[in-house]
């Protein structure tokens, strides 16, 4: 869509509903992602027999009578159901049975659904609404606004609404047990933003086990352009693409990691139903469990003896993981990251935490102080004991924690938090590179049944994991930690974990444990760099999509390649939810060439390094023994570092993407906060050994200027001031010299 496009479609909201805690220029129609809209989430009868969920942008609108179902899905900004057709709320298999979760039958062909001629039956088979209740939404772990350079007016938890409605079983249930089985779907709706999450629990108060086979958690018959237009079944992301790959208006997420199916979601487009009616090929959305989750539950039932002579986990509470439904109302790539990185913002605030650390290398004690007062003298803000050195957070004899105890208290008393790295599931199996944590730990091959090279997260190896962290937290005061490899959704067929039954609930049990394990730790303020998807668990940094390779290429070529991937990866990470690499000394084996040490004969590249990752807002892992060996070097990572501490809050904030790194022209992207006095900062590298004149175009729309801007180059005042274009664009005079960098900081004049 073009910005006209966009404003026409959103100017509904302003009419109907929009409440907006500022006045808007009378050239721009209000947008929830420049606008702050105060309208509360409501739940309401609408006095024509639905009940409607809603937060001025967008409905979600339900039956209770003759039983429940959704109705409507609608965006009040685009005036568009979202909905072609009624499904059933979720599906839930107990026992190898399968049960609809709301019995609402239309009476008309679910593709050629007519709101004005529709009547409807109850299916006697399925789980009928008993009540409904509303909450205030909880956080799902501790966080703390501001903390670590985070804005401080975050909201958490998040503010908004969630409606919790109950189904209780049919008259005639297909096994005794499942007549005492709850079931309550929750709907949860936010305050400023098209989004709604749902999720769905099963509680059971019966004796006898049962156990949950398979979970769909929604089911959704959308129309285009909110059904993609090519579909079938994936995992989210899909090479790091994830947000663009169906052009869909509807933008699926889920709360678990979404790196494949062996996570256990899935989001799925399917296909229409044209073989029953022609002419309807619409995609239809099953979000489901693709791995059981097959957990057992029992009301009262001891520790499973009557099933197995050991203990194993039993529940009577079970809670799906949440989908999450972000209605874009455009395919726009840049409208869609933004949108995307207010819901990250929104439900995972700790992402945008933003220390500046170090990966020492020296990690003796007097390795460590002097990397800590070289930190201080240039403004870093954690040292982490990095991979490869002879730290051992796995270590916990008094005498090595008491002497790790004593580098942090000095840490601190240079102003730096202290973190350390270890390898704590992939690869920790038997003949896996990082040491086998023991063969009653591993996972059991199914297909094999030998044991395979990852520890089971769902094993005692779990409890012992917690307390060997618990350890250095409580007695070292270690407040960071890199947990390289956590569980990656390897299976285990084990009948002799103390976590897991078997292979079936083997997934469910090792990523339910490996959240639970970033929770735990979220209570003592820990930051987590995590290289999976533990996000809504409370980690805060994932690896930015680089190959690790890519470290042993030589400098300029390691810049190109990461510039690149920063660029692209920013359409789907808000820039303080990834970290890169800075590979001082040699990192996999690209020796002087690749290294950056000695840092005074590479000062160029070095700079380069410094400028791009701190101008981006993306924390690198600057990785060796030193951050400077001479006066000129401790110069410029303090210039640069200082950079970044004056304009943090913009530096921190989201990416519109103006031109792709290609070594050939320059290279551009502009963060933007409408919310804030620095509006918008540009940051443009000339790559090529020419220097470059040209007229630089920048797209100000999303920085919520109007009118006039004012714009600082590298921050000299005083500003040139530019009337915006009707396309909310600005055109500065450039010109660079060979392989230089500039910046534009930008102003609101209006």
């Amino acid at each position: 869509l073009t910005s006209a496009h966009q404003m026409a479609g959103l100017l509904f909201v302003v009419v109907v509903l929009g409440c907006f805690s500022r006045q808007l220029s009378a050239s721009r129609p209000a947008d929830w992602l420049l606008d702050t809209i105060t309208t509360k989430v409501t739940l309401i009868d609408d006095g024509k027999g639905s009940t409607v969920l809603s937060n001025g942008l967008i409905s979600r609108s339900f039956l209770l009578s003759p039983d429940f179902g959704t109705v409507d899905f609608y965006s009040l900004g685009t005036r568009a159901s979202i909905l072609r057709a009624m499904s059933t709320e979720a599906v839930v298999t107990l026992d190898g049975e399968g049960y609809n979760v709301g019995g609402l039958l239309p009476s008309i062909q679910p593709d050629y659904f007519n709101r004005t001629d529709v009547t409807y039956q109850v299916d006697p088979t399925a789980f009928h609404y008993v009540s409904h209740a509303t909450s205030q939404p909880v956080a799902p772990f501790h966080w703390e606004p501001g903390l670590r350079h985070s804005p401080s007016n975050s909201q958490w938890p998040p503010q908004g609404l969630t409606l919790q409605v109950k189904f209780g079983p049919p008259a005639a249930v297909k096994r005794p047990e499942h007549a005492n089985v709850t079931i309550v779907v929750s709907y949860e709706m936010y305050m400023g933003i098209p989004l709604v999450s749902k999720w769905v629990s099963v509680l059971y108060s019966g004796i006898s086990p049962v156990r949950i086979d398979g979970c769909t958690v929604e089911l959704l018959a959308t129309q285009k352009p909110y059904a993609p237009f090519s579909f079938g079944p994936y995992p989210l992301p899909v090479d790091h693409d994830f947000g663009t790959l169906t052009s869909s208006w509807l933008f699926v997420d889920l709360s678990i990691s979404t790196f494949g199916y062996e996570y256990g979601g899935v989001v799925s487009w399917g296909g229409g139903t044209s073989d029953q009616y022609p002419g309807a090929d619409q995609p239809y959305l099953k979000i489901y469990y693709s791995s059981g989750p097959g957990v057992f539950m029992a009301g009262n039932f001891q520790a499973g003896r009557a099933i197995r002579d050991f203990p194993q986990p039993m529940l009577t509470e079970f809670d799906s993981f949440k989908a999450l439904l972000l209605v874009t109302d455009s395919s726009d790539r840049e409208r869609v990251s933004l949108s995307r990185a207010r819901m990250t913002r929104l439900l995972t605030p700790q992402t945008q935490e933003n220390p500046i650390f170090f990966h020492g290398t020296n990690v003796t004690s007097d390795g460590f102080r002097a990397s800590v007062d070289q930190m201080a003298s240039v403004g870093f803000e954690m040292f982490i004991f990095s991979f490869g050195t002879s730290f051992q957070l796995e270590d916990t004899s008094p005498a090595y924690i008491q002497q790790i105890a004593a580098d942090v208290q000095y840490a601190a008393s240079r102003g730096i938090e202290v973190g350390g790295y270890d390898l704590i599931c992939l690869a920790r199996g038997n003949g896996g590179y990082g040491g086998n944590v023991g063969d009653q730990w591993d996972v059991v091959n199914p297909s094999t049944g030998q044991l395979g090279s990852d520890a089971c997260f769902a094993s005692g190896w779990e409890d012992k994991i917690n307390d060997i962290f618990l350890t250095w937290v409580q007695q070292a005061n270690i407040t960071m930690f890199e947990t390289d490899g956590p569980f990656g959704g390897t299976p285990c067929s084990s009948h002799n974990h103390t976590h897991h039954w078997d292979l079936e609930d083997s997934i469910y049990w090792q990523n339910r444990l490996q959240g639970e394990f970033f929770m735990k730790l979220k209570d003592y303020n820990i930051f987590f760099n995590a290289p999976d998807w533990y996000f809504h668990y409370g980690t805060n940094k994932i690896g930015m999509g680089y190959d690790e390779d890519q470290y042993s290429l030589p400098r300029w070529q390691d810049l190109t390649i990461s510039r690149q991937g920063m660029y692209d990866d920013t359409y789907n990470f808000i820039p303080t939810q990834g970290w890169m690499q800075v590979p001082l000394v040699d990192y996999h084996g690209g020796g002087a060439a690749a290294a950056f040490e000695p840092l005074t004969k590479n000062l160029l590249e070095y700079e380069w390094a410094l400028a791009q990752y701190l101008g981006y807002g993306v924390a690198a892992c600057y990785r060796g023994y030193e951050l400077y060996d001479s006066p000129v070097t401790q110069a410029l990572v303090k210039k640069w570092v200082d950079f970044y501490k004056e304009y943090r809050d913009i530096l921190i904030s989201d990416i519109v993407h103006v031109r792709r790194p290609d070594v050939q022209d320059f290279d551009c992207i502009l963060h933007v906060n409408p919310r804030i006095v620095n509006r918008g900062l540009a940051m443009v590298f000339n790559p090529t050994g020419s220097t470059l004149s040209w007229n630089l175009t920048l797209p100000l729309y999303y920085t919520g200027i109007s009118n006039k801007a004012q714009v600082f180059q590298e921050g000299i005042s005083p500003p040139t001031v530019f009337s915006l274009d009707r396309d909310y664009t600005i055109s500065i005079p450039v010109t660079m010299a060979p392989t230089s960098i500039t910046w534009f900081l930008i102003w609101s004049g209006d």
